[in-house]
């Protein structure tokens, strides 16, 4: 009887360790998982390195000088060597020093933008009257599980 009374409490107290262990460590893959995506150049950063056709590119813009001003231009491909301006924003650190920014590429008759194959391959976000890196990330040619949408061709 006194040996289960010394039992009991010690297989609760290693229980309790090990879910706090558990917790522990999900909790530090979790935010370790969530900072890895963002791709940043100076001020600027994407939300991830890879998208899926129909998903949201999420622009974050912190902490820009007040002497920034330029255009950021979002590049689409064309082929392997050349691409198009798909989007174009200006931005003045002057005016403003933070700012949001999300899109969704299209299927758009009157861009030229007809297929799937239109949108995916590697995008280039521009920061052009800076100094700043291009920032590359890259649209797959698949649609997400969750996504019911049918991409038909509108050309």
């Amino acid at each position: 009887m006194v040996n289960v009374k010394i039992i009991i409490p010690i297989i609760i107290i290693i229980i309790i360790i090990a879910a706090l262990i558990i917790f522990t460590s999900n909790e530090e893959t979790t935010k370790n998982e969530i900072e890895e995506k963002w791709i940043g150049s100076g001020p600027f950063a994407i939300d991830k390195a890879q998208y899926n056709v129909g998903e949201k590119i999420f622009l974050d813009t912190d902490g820009l000088k007040f002497d920034d001003k330029g255009t950021i231009k979002f590049l689409r491909p064309i082929n392997d060597t050349h691409h198009k301006i798909y989007i174009k924003l200006s931005f003045d650190g002057m005016s403003k020093q933070q700012f949001n920014y999300y899109f969704e590429p299209r299927l758009q008759m009157y861009t030229g933008i007809c297929s799937m194959d239109d949108i995916a391959g590697n995008w280039i976000v521009r920061f052009s009257g800076t100094q700043y890196e291009d920032i590359n990330f890259e649209i797959l040619n698949q649609v997400s599980s969750w996504d019911d949408r049918i991409f038909e061709p509108v050309c």
